[in-house]
């Protein structure tokens, strides 16, 4: 097994840090101090790493076991940032308590962050020689707008990553993803009192979001995925009209619409036209627009690829029994990697309280998850290419 009292300290260290995201919560740390950690372990264990200051504070590290070059790239991939501490009481304290150590981040994903550390450093204590480059990759924002991971595929490759969020050991294959979109309605400023001459846009939106609830309650039974679940859409900004007593020129709404593997943006951008469409259909004063704000690609392997194999092999061999494959309702950086052509799986460590104000981590599933990667990158790396 990996050095399990090395993981503890390690995620304690890292947990004590402030690497809230910036562009969350005004108060973030960002990833320069997690960063300069991770860099003085990975130079504890003689191992090479660059340092890419993407913008001001927000920092990538990328470090290198290499290989002889002739065996399978792998990436063991986690982010740096975490979202923010409003309402926790002391969320940088690394406490331990029953197997759990609890703070900011300790599961999302410094948990994930230390159990590639501790793989890295059996590694090296064991002078393990392997055929194909191990890509240790430590990314900034992934809980914004993930500009650590876009950085990073631009500047690297491999054959397949594994990105370890949390997933309670089993192996994720697919999550949802997520588009934003800014419908506006448009009507036709008047005296309140000159009904005849204004068009309500806030009533125009209402029409809208009528339709909105509608397809809310249909969706979960047309667009089904066996292991995330379901396509989803709701409304969670509105706003619409300067004062009272005068007639709305414009309105404004942000449609959050999830999104299950095989869905595209295109797809989605119809399914909003052909509300409009409809309605005008029926109101001729009806006028809106669609704009995509954010769009962020659903994501699917298939278990059939070499790296859900070999990860489903070292699990098992860990953990006595195949936990099973699960899916995510949420995105995350995997996406990212996958789009780049590089074939990525999920698998990460037992915890809870994710983005909430009690969040704790188990130690032992740091353990085991370190030791699962250690096998499958031993395994993997040394396949010929």
């Amino acid at each position: 097994m990996p050095d399990k009292t090395f993981i503890t300290k390690t995620l304690q260290k890292l947990v004590q840090i402030n690497s809230v995201n910036p562009s969350l919560e005004e108060s973030g740390g960002g990833e320069k101090e997690i960063s300069k950690c991770i860099g003085d372990i990975l130079d504890q264990l003689g191992i090479t790493y660059e340092v890419d200051e993407i913008e001001p504070g927000r920092v990538n590290v990328t470090a290198k076991i290499p290989g002889s070059g002739n065996g399978k790239s792998l990436i063991l991939n986690a982010h740096t940032d975490t979202v923010g501490v409003a309402g926790m009481d002391n969320p940088f304290s690394g406490t331990i308590k029953d197997g759990k150590l609890y703070g900011r981040g300790s599961y999302d994903m410094k948990g994930s962050i230390a159990a590639i550390l501790g793989t890295a450093k059996k590694i090296v204590d064991e002078k393990i020689d392997m055929e194909g480059d191990l890509i240790l990759s430590f990314v900034a924002d992934e809980e914004y707008e993930s500009m650590g991971a876009k950085r990073f595929v631009e500047k690297y490759n491999a054959d397949a990553c594994i990105v370890t969020e949390p997933t309670d050991l089993q192996i994720c294959l697919a999550h949802r993803g997520f588009g934003v979109f800014k419908i506006v309605t448009e009507g036709k400023t008047a005296h309140g009192g000159n009904h005849h001459l204004g068009v309500d846009a806030n009533s125009k939106m209402g029409l809208f979001l009528s339709e909105i609830d509608a397809l809310s309650k249909q969706l979960p039974n047309q667009k089904k995925h066996k292991l995330c679940g379901s396509a989803s859409v709701h409304v969670p900004l509105v706003k619409g009209g300067n004062s009272l007593f005068i007639y709305a020129n414009e309105c404004i709404a942000e449609v959050e619409r999830r999104t299950i593997p095989g869905e595209t943006e295109e797809a989605v951008i119809q399914e909003l036209n052909q509300i409009i469409k409809k309605i005008l259909s029926a109101d001729t004063d009806f006028k809106a627009t669609v704009q995509t704000v954010l769009w962020r690609e659903p994501y699917e392997i298939d278990q059939s690829k070499q790296i859900v194999t070999d990860l489903k092999n070292a699990s098992e061999k860990v953990l006595g029994e195949f936990t099973g494959y699960t899916g995510h309702t949420w995105w995350e950086d995997s996406a990212i990697f996958g789009e780049s052509g590089i074939e990525t799986v999920i698998i990460g460590p037992r915890g809870g309280g994710i983005h909430e104000s009690v969040e704790w981590v188990e130690l032992d599933s740091i353990a085991d998850l370190s030791e699962i990667l250690y096998i499958n990158t031993i395994n993997y790396c040394n396949r010929i290419v």
